[in-house]
C-alpha cells in the first residue's frame, strides 16, 4: 500500500489532503501520534497549518486503512497497539507474507536480484538507532528497512497480494519499534535481515519463507515477555 494517496490536481501535485494524509499517518507510525489518542480535528488543523477539509479527507482515508478508529459521535482516535492486534497481525503476515516471498523467488529475475543486492547492502550500513545509547527511532532505517521487505517480494506476480503486504508491514511499524525499545541492543537484526536475504537469494524458498516467519514472530515474543525477560 502506498504511503500516499494518488490524489494530485491539475498540474500533478499532491492535494492538499494528499499531505496531510501523509503526515498524519508517518505521525501515527513513529509514536508522534500514541495509540488511543484522540485526533481532534481542530489540534490536527493547528499543528499541520491546513483548513478542516483536508485534514477530514485524510482521516476518513487512515479510517479505511485501520491507522485511525471512527466512533460515531466521539470522532477520530489512532488506532490502538495492543497484543491482542499484534497476535492478529502477526498471523497475518505469516500466513500472506511467505506466499508473495515464495512467489517472488519462482519468479525472480536479474534486476529482482541486483535491486535486493542493493537495498541489503544499504539497509546493513545504517543504524538501528538514532542514537548510540537508546533506542530512538531512525527514519532512515526504517525507509531502508520497507524498501528491503519490499523488494523480496517484488517479483511476486500479484498486485494484491503486494499491496497488502506493504500495509501489514506499515502497521506493524509501531510495534518494531516498541519492541526495540525494550530489547535494544540484544536484538541482532542486521544478522536476522542477512539470514533472510541469503535465502532468498540462494533461491531456497523453504528457508526464505521459515526466516520471515521466524524474523516477524520474534517481535510478537519480546513484547510478549516484556522487559523483565528481554535477555532470556
Amino acid at each position: 500500500m502506498k504511503a500516499i494517496p494518488q490524489h494530485a490536481n491539475a498540474a500533478g501535485l499532491p492535494t492538499m489532503s494528499s499531505v496531510v494524509y501523509a503526515n498524519v499517518r508517518q505521525d501515527i507510525l513513529q509514536g508522534a501520534l500514541r495509540p488511543s489518542d484522540k485526533l481532534r480535528i481542530d489540534q490536527l488543523c493547528e499543528r499541520y497549518k491546513v483548513t478542516s477539509t483536508p485534514v477530514r479527507e485524510a482521516l476518513n482515508q487512515l479510517a479505511v486503512e485501520g491507522f485511525v478508529l471512527r466512533q460515531e459521535q466521539r470522532g477520530f482516535f489512532v488506532a490502538e497497539a495492543t497484543m491482542v492486534e499484534l497476535e492478529q497481525l502477526t498471523k497475518t503476515r505469516c500466513w500472506i507474507e511467505p506466499i508473495a516471498l515464495r512467489e517472488a523467488i519462482l519468479h525472480r529475475t536479474e534486476a529482482w536480484e541486483e535491486k535486493l543486492v542493493l537495498a541489503s547492502h544499504r539497509l546493513s550500513r545504517i543504524n538501528r538507532s538514532a542514537s548510540e545509547t537508546e533506542f530512538i527511532e531512525n527514519a532512515e532505517w526504517e525507509k531502508a528497512h520497507r524498501i528491503f521487505h519490499m523488494a523480496l517480494i517484488a517479483t511476486c506476480s500479484s498486485r494484491w497480494l503486494l499491496d497488502f503486504c506493504g500495509l501489514l508491514f506499515d502497521h506493524a511499524t509501531r510495534y518494531r519499534n516498541l519492541a526495540m525499545s525494550v530489547i535494544y541492543p540484544q536484538r541482532d537484526v542486521t544478522g536476522e535481515h542477512r539470514d533472510l536475504f541469503d535465502a532468498a537469494i540462494n533461491g531456497q524458498i523453504d528457508e526464505a519463507a521459515g526466516k520471515l516467519v521466524e524474523h516477524y514472530r520474534r517481535t510478537a515474543l519480546i513484547l510478549e515477555q516484556g522487559p523483565a525477560k528481554k535477555t532470556s
